[in-house]
Order: C-alpha cells, then sequence, then structure tokens
C-alpha cells in the first residue's frame, strides 16, 4: 500500500511537471508588439504603409516617465505588400487583433479605397469594428501625437472620439465597416471624419503642444473621391446628420454682434422627395425638429421671442442652403437626396438616373426647409418650456 501511494504521487508531480513545461512558450504582455492603428499613403505610384505601436511598459510605470510612440514607414507596389515590409524589421512578432484605427491619406482615397479595403477584410485578426478617418497631415506625424497628461496616444481622438463628439457634433465618428456599407451602397454619398494636428491651440508649461483635432471631411460616392471640405463648408451637416448629438449655434443681430447662443441636444430631421405628377419634376423638403437650451445671452441686448425665433430659424435655414447651394456648385451630394429618392421612390430615380446622367443635383432641387423648435428654458428663465413653430 505504502508503494502504491509514493507511486501515485509521483505520478501527479510528473504530470503536473509535464503541465507546466507545456505552457513555456506563453510570452508576457510586455514583450509582444501590439499594432493599435494602422495608416496608408500613396505617394510616387507606391502606397506607403505605417503602423503604430504603443509602448504598454511605459503604461505600467503610472507616470514614471513619458509614453512611447513607435511608427513606422513601409513602401510597396501594393497595400499589401507595404504593410508586408514591416516584418523585416519588427524585431518581435505583430499582434494585429488590437487594431482600432484606420487612417487613410487623401491621395490614398483619390487612388480608390476599394484596393485598401480589400486588404484590410482579407487579414482575420483586423476587424471591421475598428475607427476610420482621413488625413491631410503627414500620418507619422498624426500617429506620433499624444493625448494629455503623458497619456499614450491611445486616449487620442482618433482612437477614442465618442467623447468628443457626443458635447460637440460637427462630423459623425465612423467605424470600417458602416463605411463599407454606404461606399458600396447605390446613389449614396458617404464621406469620412478628417482628422489634423492643431498646434497653436494648447501649450505645456508654456511650450506648444501638439494635439489632434476634426477639421472636416472626405466625401465619397461608389467609389469616387469628391474632395475634402473644412468645418466651415460643412456647417449645415450637423442639422441633417441623424447621429448628432450636440450643436450649438451662434446667433447676431443687425451689427454683427454676438447676441445670444443656443445648443440643441436633440434633433429629428425627415428628408422627403415630392414629385409633380404634371410635369414628373421632383423636389425635395427637409423638416428638422429641435431641442434645445439657451446657453448665453447678451444681458444688455435682450430679444423677445418673436426676434429670436426669426433669427434661429435664419440662421439654420441658411447654413442648410448653404451646405445644399456648395453641393449642386461641386457635384457633392451633402444631403443625400439622390440616396434618398433611390430607397423612397425607386422608380422615379431609375428613370431620372438614366435621363440625366450624373447630373442629378440642380439649383431648384430643394424646395422647402421647415423647422420645429423648442427651447426648454432661457437663460434664467429656467424650466419654462418655449415652442417655435415654422408656421410657413
Amino acid at each position: 500500500m505504502k508503494f502504491q501511494k509514493k507511486f501515485y504521487k509521483c505520478t501527479m508531480v510528473i504530470l503536473l511537471l509535464l503541465i507546466l513545461v507545456s505552457c513555456s512558450d506563453i510570452k508576457e504582455i510586455q514583450k509582444m508588439s501590439y499594432v493599435t492603428a494602422i495608416g496608408v499613403d500613396f505617394k510616387d505610384d507606391e502606397y506607403v504603409g505605417y503602423i503604430q505601436l504603443i509602448s504598454f511598459q511605459s503604461e505600467a510605470k503610472n507616470g514614471g516617465g513619458k509614453p512611447s510612440v513607435w511608427v513606422s514607414e513601409t513602401k510597396g507596389e501594393t497595400f499589401d505588400e507595404a504593410l508586408s515590409e514591416v516584418y523585416n524589421t519588427a524585431q518581435q512578432k505583430l499582434i494585429w487583433a488590437h487594431v482600432n484605427t484606420i487612417l487613410v491619406s487623401d491621395a490614398a482615397l483619390k487612388e480608390g479605397f476599394h484596393h485598401i479595403f480589400d486588404v484590410l477584410t482579407r487579414y482575420y485578426e483586423l476587424r471591421l469594428t475598428t475607427w476610420i478617418f482621413g488625413t491631410n497631415d503627414p500620418i507619422k506625424e498624426v500617429f506620433s501625437t499624444t493625448s494629455f497628461f503623458d497619456q499614450t496616444a491611445l486616449e487620442t481622438i482618433i482612437h477614442q472620439p465618442i467623447g468628443t463628439f457626443e458635447q460637440n457634433s460637427s462630423i459623425r465618428p465612423l467605424k470600417l465597416q458602416q463605411f463599407a456599407r454606404e461606399l458600396f451602397e447605390p446613389a449614396l454619398t458617404t464621406y469620412l471624419p478628417s482628422v489634423s494636428i492643431n498646434k497653436h491651440d494648447w501649450v505645456n508649461n508654456l511650450k506648444a503642444d501638439a494635439k489632434l483635432e476634426i477639421d472636416g471631411a472626405f466625401f465619397m460616392k461608389n467609389k469616387e473621391y469628391k474632395g475634402y471640405y473644412s468645418l466651415t463648408d460643412l456647417k449645415g451637416l450637423r442639422w441633417v446628420s441623424k447621429e448628432t448629438e450636440r450643436a450649438g449655434i451662434q446667433i447676431y443681430d443687425e451689427k454683427d454682434i454676438p447676441d445670444f447662443n443656443i445648443v440643441f441636444e436633440e434633433n429629428d430631421v425627415e428628408i422627403e422627395p415630392l414629385t409633380e405628377k404634371s410635369t414628373g419634376n421632383t423636389q425635395f423638403n427637409v423638416h428638422l425638429r429641435i431641442k434645445g437650451v439657451m446657453a448665453d445671452r447678451d444681458e444688455n441686448n435682450i430679444t423677445n421671442l418673436n426676434e429670436m425665433e426669426v433669427h434661429v430659424r435664419d440662421a439654420i435655414k441658411k447654413e442648410i442652403r448653404d451646405l445644399f447651394n456648395l453641393g449642386v456648385e461641386t457635384g457633392t451630394d451633402f444631403l443625400r437626396l439622390e440616396h434618398i429618392l433611390y430607397r423612397k421612390k425607386h422608380k422615379t430615380w431609375k428613370n431620372l438616373a438614366s435621363s440625366s446622367g450624373s447630373d442629378f443635383l440642380k439649383e431648384d432641387l430643394l424646395n422647402d426647409v421647415k423647422l420645429d423648435i423648442t427651447l426648454l428654458h432661457t437663460g434664467a428663465i429656467k424650466n419654462r418650456t418655449i415652442k417655435i413653430e415654422d408656421m410657413e
């Protein structure tokens, strides 16, 4: 019996040792290279691939020194070849499963995003849930720009864009799967947020400290590059975007002096196509319902309710119509009118597309813009609701 017990104990010890040995190939987290972002550019008839690596060792130091960011730059005749070149100098195995952001230059967008998308969807480690942005700035510099308080580049807007969008809904953040879905959707104009490096707004200990910002958007339709437009050009986009969560507008008086500011936190937009039976002409009506609060008001120039109504409605209508007119000038369907017609009146769209070709946008296409505005409170008059309905 004693021999059997000893034999049993020895056998268990040997089995445990074998199990421990079988796990010897597991690597520690700090000894692997995690790719956090991928960039692509197109220069001199070559693709330029970029990857961003973040140091997890510096993350674990809890503030012991500034975080480290490595960015590679490799070239190839195809995007896949350009990315594959990085293996030659990677030093360790690259882990692609943690890629959170795709950054595409304007030149690469002009060359055709479908070439890039094909590569991104073929490798099993990469996911379609990554954020995607465009840029006019050098990708190497964008990837090397960090956040506040010695945080890594993982804390910047290209990795975490939702927080700033909830406070200022200028351009909606977009994931790769949604962009691909919209890019290949018939008659739909889609857009990528554009990220740039702001070197002027912030200082750290009185030294300039660059930070990333959303400065506009790149537009595409049916794989065709339509161009880049700044935030100033796209002020009307927030009112017709269903994703908008918070948007403010400054109202000026007749002397162009700031009068009051309203912040809208709820919006509901409907765009309906109307076809006249006798002529067959199609126009669109925009109906916008928004709710907001008075954020700022000049106490030396108090505006009555009727004046507020006129100024707010005129300002928002102007931004929407200015955006539409810019689209007519540039051939860019910012309001996605053609896709709305494609969805709601497909037969009409089909006839119109066959007769007009690519010349869909016309000056009289936008018929009416109607606004229903509800102010939840105004300045010190808390909890008072003022409803402003468009009676036109």
